[in-house]
């Protein structure tokens, strides 16, 4: 299957795809999608940018991507959009340091399938093949109060261990994932 660098004109299916996977608080029946976490088709384009970030395709179309950036990218996300600056996830990786690629979403258009596994492995692939010379790849998975086991387990099949934990009980903890590229 086919994956390259995403382009403008991906940014209706990605936000489509992407929509389709956001759990909201009360959603007890969804086991993996992006808590809470929609972005705006601006929000994209804006991320569209990025070198790391890309789409898997086939003839029936968009099958999945892989959204990742590297510290300047974070750097110059927080610049553009304000708001990042009070995130506990962009907090996170904004004091981190220089040495890694953040690896923000990953989605499959056909979840729970062989083919959807092999989509998703393709897109990981090709993200730590572009992130040569970089230690990291960083991933951040919610825990609490919804946890997305799911993406727990592709991320420790990718050979990623946890790190640590943020933000706090009273709203969402997220996991830190890193799989070391040296």
């Amino acid at each position: 299957m086919p994956i390259r660098q995403a382009k403008v004109s991906d940014v209706k299916s990605i936000k489509s795809l992407a929509d389709a996977l956001v759990v909201k608080a009360g959603d007890s029946g969804k086991t993996l999608g992006f808590y809470d976490y929609s972005l705006t088709s601006i929000q994209y384009l804006n991320r569209i940018l990025s070198p790391l970030f890309f789409v898997a395709e086939s003839h029936k179309g968009l099958e999945g991507f892989c959204m990742a950036y590297n510290f300047d990218f974070v750097r110059k996300l927080a610049e553009q959009e304000p708001s990042l600056k009070k995130d506990v996830i962009f907090r996170y990786l904004l004091n981190l340091g220089d040495n890694y690629v953040y690896a923000d979403q990953l989605a499959v258009r056909r979840l729970k399938t062989y083919a959807g596994s092999l989509v998703a492995c393709g897109l990981m692939d090709r993200l730590k093949e572009a992130s040569t010379g970089n230690e990291a790849i960083i991933g951040v998975v919610p825990h609490h109060p919804w946890k997305n086991n799911s993406a727990i387990k592709f991320h420790m099949h990718q050979g990623a261990k946890l790190v640590e934990e943020i933000g706090s009980k009273d709203k969402i903890v997220f996991g830190v994932y890193r799989i070391n590229l040296s």
